[in-house]
């Protein structure tokens, strides 16, 4: 079983329309393979089989639909799903036919749980000895060798993430200048983190940046008492926050520089709660030499900064507020 064969099966680990699922993705392109004879031969195999009526309708209905049903027949309305589900079936065996269920429903067997969950251990595994070798890499900045395991995860996915991201060269400038602010500057507002703890944030950073996952647990837990009004990942969010600010801030220099024209820094808001000091700068345009660092250096949201820059050329108003 290859990735993509494991992310396809998955999705039966609950009975599925395989109409609906060749409708949410070119699994034929995926799987290498028309998906249908794919299906075929899963099923041959004893990995998936034709889901029963019991399982489509568990699967289908939510507890407080199965209830209402079961009044209407007059039946008990306690127990589980599977349970109320049986006793509609057992006195009305046709109710839900040409009304809720859709044809071709596929489930896993038994044997084929057994052999996701095996497969499932194994990228677990494989991503977990990836996530921590390109991090160590990207601390000794050896980039080439930490975005490669990046790359070649994202690239075996049948949906690699981000939207936009060119994933075969991921790895570039902006990648490499986000990662050095993260490992030479400090943001204002982690001033006040324990200085034994920085090189751990540092650490969730770059792995927030690369992998786009939260912190795993004993760094959350060493994290969790940091000297500021943050939680863990917000610790470390932050300082993600601050060096794709950086960015943006040096890519509109270079852009002003090429062009020969201002740009200004546009501050964007997000919605949500600010504290006072990010009230007063939630929106306003900025001369490149003027814009605040962000995220600033008193907020005191409860999730961090939340107000984020973009650059936007400008050349009859540049302006500061």
């Amino acid at each position: 079983m290859d990735t993509n064969e494991y992310y396809f099966l998955k999705s039966f680990l609950k009975p599925k329309s395989l109409l609906k699922m060749l409708s949410m993705r070119d699994w034929t392109s995926y799987l290498g393979c028309d998906a249908k004879l794919a299906l075929n031969k899963f099923e041959k195999e004893g990995v998936l089989k034709s889901a029963s009526t019991q399982d489509v309708v568990t699967a289908a209905h939510s507890a407080p639909e199965l209830k209402k049903i079961s009044q209407n027949l007059n039946l008990p309305t306690s127990g589980t799903k599977p349970v109320l589900v049986c006793r509609i079936l057992e006195v009305e065996p046709n109710y839900f036919n040409g009304n809720s269920l859709e044809h071709d429903f596929f489930v896993c067997s038994c044997e084929g749980a057994k052999q996701i969950e095996a497969k499932g251990k194994i990228i677990k595994n494989e991503m977990s000895t990836a996530v921590e070798l390109s991090v160590n890499e990207a601390l000794n900045r050896n980039f080439e060798c930490a975005f490669e395991p990046v790359r070649k995860y994202q690239l075996s996915l049948p949906f690699p993430s981000g939207l936009g991201v060119d994933w075969s060269n991921f790895g570039g400038p902006r990648e490499i200048f986000i990662i050095n602010s993260i490992l030479d500057d400090w943001p204002l507002i982690l001033s006040e983190i324990q200085p034994d703890l920085k090189p751990l944030v540092r650490q969730g950073a770059i792995c927030m940046f690369l992998w786009g996952l939260k912190l795993d647990g004993e760094l959350r837990k060493k994290l969790a008492s940091n000297g500021t009004h943050l939680g863990p990942d917000d610790v470390c969010r932050m300082m993600l926050f601050f060096a794709q600010n950086k960015f943006r801030i040096f890519d509109a220099k270079s852009k002003s520089e090429e062009v020969g024209m201002p740009y200004i820094m546009k501050i964007l808001r997000f919605e949500g709660d600010f504290c006072s000091a990010c009230k007063k700068h939630r929106v306003g345009d900025y001369s490149l030499s003027e814009v605040p660092e962000i995220p600033l250096a008193d907020c005191r949201c409860k999730g961090g900064c939340t107000i984020s820059l973009s650059e936007a050329l400008d050349i009859n108003k540049v302006t500061t507020i």
